[in-house]
Protein backbone atom coordinates (compact mmCIF):
# COMPACT_ATOMS: atom_id res chain seq x y z
CA UNK A 1 0.00 0.00 0.00
CA UNK A 2 1.39 3.31 -1.07
CA UNK A 3 1.94 6.14 1.36
CA UNK A 4 -0.67 8.63 1.85
CA UNK A 5 0.32 11.68 -0.07
CA UNK A 6 -2.89 13.94 0.59
CA UNK A 7 -4.81 15.89 -1.61
CA UNK A 8 -4.30 16.00 -5.23
CA UNK A 9 -5.15 19.55 -7.02
CA UNK A 10 -7.93 19.07 -9.50
CA UNK A 11 -5.80 21.03 -11.76
CA UNK A 12 -2.90 18.79 -11.80
CA UNK A 13 -4.92 15.32 -12.54
CA UNK A 14 -6.41 17.60 -15.19
CA UNK A 15 -3.47 18.45 -17.21
CA UNK A 16 -2.48 14.40 -16.69
CA UNK A 17 -5.77 13.55 -18.22
CA UNK A 18 -5.63 16.23 -20.54
CA UNK A 19 -2.06 14.86 -21.58
CA UNK A 20 -2.81 11.42 -22.05
CA UNK A 21 -5.76 12.22 -24.51
CA UNK A 22 -3.28 14.19 -26.94
CA UNK A 23 -4.89 17.65 -25.69
CA UNK A 24 -2.91 21.02 -24.82
CA UNK A 25 -2.40 21.83 -21.16
CA UNK A 26 -4.99 23.63 -19.44
CA UNK A 27 -3.10 26.75 -19.44
CA UNK A 28 -2.86 26.90 -23.33
CA UNK A 29 -6.63 26.01 -23.63
CA UNK A 30 -7.77 28.73 -21.09
CA UNK A 31 -5.32 31.38 -22.60
CA UNK A 32 -6.66 30.58 -26.61
CA UNK A 33 -10.36 31.35 -25.65
CA UNK A 34 -9.50 34.39 -23.72
CA UNK A 35 -7.17 35.20 -26.77
CA UNK A 36 -9.71 34.12 -29.27
CA UNK A 37 -10.77 37.81 -30.16
CA UNK A 38 -6.78 38.27 -31.27
CA UNK A 39 -7.39 34.98 -33.66
CA UNK A 40 -9.81 35.94 -36.05
CA UNK A 41 -10.45 39.53 -35.03
CA UNK A 42 -13.03 41.48 -32.60
CA UNK A 43 -15.86 41.22 -35.16
CA UNK A 44 -15.81 37.51 -36.04
CA UNK A 45 -15.53 36.34 -32.44
CA UNK A 46 -19.06 36.87 -32.24
CA UNK A 47 -20.01 34.83 -34.67
CA UNK A 48 -17.18 32.16 -34.72
CA UNK A 49 -16.49 30.61 -31.06
CA UNK A 50 -13.71 28.59 -29.69
CA UNK A 51 -15.16 26.02 -27.41
CA UNK A 52 -12.94 22.68 -26.70
CA UNK A 53 -9.52 20.97 -28.01
CA UNK A 54 -10.31 17.44 -28.76
CA UNK A 55 -6.39 15.84 -29.31
CA UNK A 56 -5.08 18.33 -31.39
CA UNK A 57 -8.01 19.89 -33.38
CA UNK A 58 -9.53 23.17 -32.02
CA UNK A 59 -13.37 22.89 -32.03
CA UNK A 60 -14.82 26.12 -33.19
CA UNK A 61 -18.77 27.03 -33.46
CA UNK A 62 -20.52 29.52 -35.77
CA UNK A 63 -24.41 30.73 -36.28
CA UNK A 64 -24.45 30.02 -40.11
CA UNK A 65 -23.44 27.50 -42.67
CA UNK A 66 -21.78 30.56 -44.34
CA UNK A 67 -18.81 30.66 -41.75
CA UNK A 68 -18.13 27.27 -41.89
CA UNK A 69 -16.95 27.55 -45.24
CA UNK A 70 -15.14 30.57 -43.93
CA UNK A 71 -13.68 28.59 -41.79
CA UNK A 72 -12.63 26.16 -44.11
CA UNK A 73 -10.91 28.57 -46.15
CA UNK A 74 -9.10 30.43 -43.18
CA UNK A 75 -7.70 27.58 -41.39
CA UNK A 76 -4.12 27.74 -42.49
CA UNK A 77 -4.28 31.38 -41.00
CA UNK A 78 -6.00 30.59 -38.01
CA UNK A 79 -3.89 28.20 -37.31
CA UNK A 80 -0.92 29.96 -38.12
CA UNK A 81 -2.33 32.48 -35.28
CA UNK A 82 -3.33 29.67 -32.96
CA UNK A 83 0.21 28.90 -32.87
CA UNK A 84 1.38 31.90 -31.75
CA UNK A 85 -0.71 31.41 -28.99
CA UNK A 86 -0.38 27.86 -27.83
CA UNK A 87 3.05 27.18 -29.35
CA UNK A 88 3.70 25.02 -32.43
CA UNK A 89 2.28 21.51 -33.35
CA UNK A 90 -0.49 21.42 -30.00
CA UNK A 91 -2.98 22.52 -32.72
CA UNK A 92 -2.81 21.11 -36.33
CA UNK A 93 -6.65 21.01 -37.70
CA UNK A 94 -9.88 23.04 -37.20
CA UNK A 95 -13.12 21.74 -36.74
CA UNK A 96 -16.47 23.54 -37.14
CA UNK A 97 -19.52 22.96 -35.88
CA UNK A 98 -22.63 25.12 -37.09
CA UNK A 99 -25.38 25.44 -33.89
CA UNK A 100 -28.37 27.63 -34.47
CA UNK A 101 -28.77 30.48 -32.25
CA UNK A 102 -32.07 31.10 -30.34
CA UNK A 103 -35.20 29.59 -31.87
CA UNK A 104 -39.11 30.91 -32.61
Amino acid sequence: MSPDRGPVPIRASLEKLLAGLGSPEIDSMTMLVERWPEVVGEHLAERIQAVAVQRRELLVTVDDPAWASQIAWLEAQLLERVEGIVGPGRIVAVRVRVEAVGGG
